[in-house]
Formats: C-alpha cells, sequence, structure tokens
C-alpha cells in the first residue's frame, strides 16, 4: 500500500465535516419556512422573509461545500499558472 501523505486523514474529516454540515442546512431549510402564526414577515422584491433566509442559508451552504471540493481536488504540489506574473 502507497504511504498516505500527513494530512491525509484530516483533509477527509474536514470535509466530512462541510458535508454533513451542508445536509443538515438543507434538510433544516423547510423549518425556517415554516409559517409563524404571530409574526408579521416582511417581503423582499415580493418573496417572504423567511423564505428568503431559507434560501441563502441553503445557497451559501452549498457554494461553501462546492469551494471546499474544488480546494480538495486541487493539485498541492505546483502552483498554478496565473499566480505568477512576468518579470
Amino acid at each position: 500500500m502507497a504511504e498516505l501523505m500527513p494530512s491525509y486523514w484530516p483533509t477527509r474529516i474536514m470535509l466530512a465535516i462541510g458535508f454533513v454540515a451542508t445536509v443538515m442546512v438543507v434538510l433544516l431549510a423547510p423549518t425556517l419556512v415554516s409559517p409563524c402564526i404571530s409574526c408579521d414577515n416582511a417581503s423582499v422584491l415580493g418573496v417572504p422573509s423567511n423564505v428568503l433566509e431559507a434560501a441563502l442559508a441553503v445557497g451559501l451552504a452549498i457554494v461553501g461545500l462546492a469551494w471546499m471540493l474544488r480546494i480538495f481536488r486541487g493539485t498541492p504540489d505546483e502552483p498554478r499558472a496565473w499566480r505568477y506574473r512576468d518579470r
């Protein structure tokens, strides 16, 4: 078996935590949308604020997970060409 990098397991654990957190946000988002009996929800551009809040939470969680996957799948050995300018 090939020898693993020192950061193999911490990286996998962080990715798993991010995935679980995203799933929790997506599954718990409907609780933010549930109607409130005594609340006076303002609307933003015709959308109730509680629906907009749930959509924003889910959207940010998905973008965060996609960003984590992008970093995870990147090549750690060689820097990107756009990071360096010609001198």
